[in-house]
């Protein structure tokens, strides 16, 4: 990706979750970008494929950053994973806030970013329940991944509001979704408060 493709899709980003809709004007991405407008001509088919095109690699990148980050800390119990996870996604909408609003606004209702969770995440769950570290039963995967999802969301929003640091929000999710799954109390809390890799 060039930096001219970078700087559009971060301005996209920006007013796709100022605005909750993919309905831009040209002129409006070209001065949020601080590209001519005939760039983004070049450069963007329609709004609709830009939004498509920043919802899918998005959820591409942070899940492979996830992914990257536990294999490179030996992380492999299921429950750690998720929690790292999630507490990681929350750390990332600290640091970027435009991403933490994107993921506010369109995570819950966008298949290609619930793909985040419903993918190798729930596969994690899976691996969970299977080794018995999850007391839920597996037949209710849509539940588990509204769950999970929810939950980081929530957190984001109450990063990005002011109501909790991203370090107590992470932990609180984490921990509380460790729970409903059947990981005992205190060893949740403990997975939760583990520093992140």
């Amino acid at each position: 990706m060039t930096a001219t493709e970078r700087r559009i899709r971060a301005a996209a980003m920006r007013l796709f979750a100022e605005r909750g809709h993919a309905d831009l004007s040209i002129s409006d991405l070209a001065a949020e970008a601080g590209v001519a407008r005939g760039t983004l001509y070049r450069n963007v088919g329609s709004m609709d494929a830009l939004f498509d095109q920043v919802r899918g690699d998005l959820a591409v990148e942070l899940h492979q950053a996830n992914v990257e980050v536990m294999d490179a800390a030996g992380i492999t119990d299921p429950p750690r994973r998720l929690a790292v996870g999630m507490r990681i996604l929350v750390r990332g909408a600290h640091e970027d806030p435009p991403l933490g609003r994107f993921l506010a606004r369109f995570a819950l209702t966008d298949e290609s970013l619930r793909s985040m969770v419903a993918g190798p995440p729930m596969a994690d769950v899976e691996a969970g329940i299977k080794a018995g570290r999850y007391t839920i039963s597996a037949d209710r995967d849509l539940s588990i991944a509204s769950l999970i999802m929810g939950a980081t969301v929530s957190a984001i929003w109450m990063v990005l509001e002011g109501h909790q640091a991203w370090r107590d929000a992470g932990t609180d999710a984490a921990e509380l979704v460790l729970r409903a799954l059947g990981v005992d109390p205190v060893e949740a809390r403990a997975i939760s408060t583990e520093r992140l890799p």
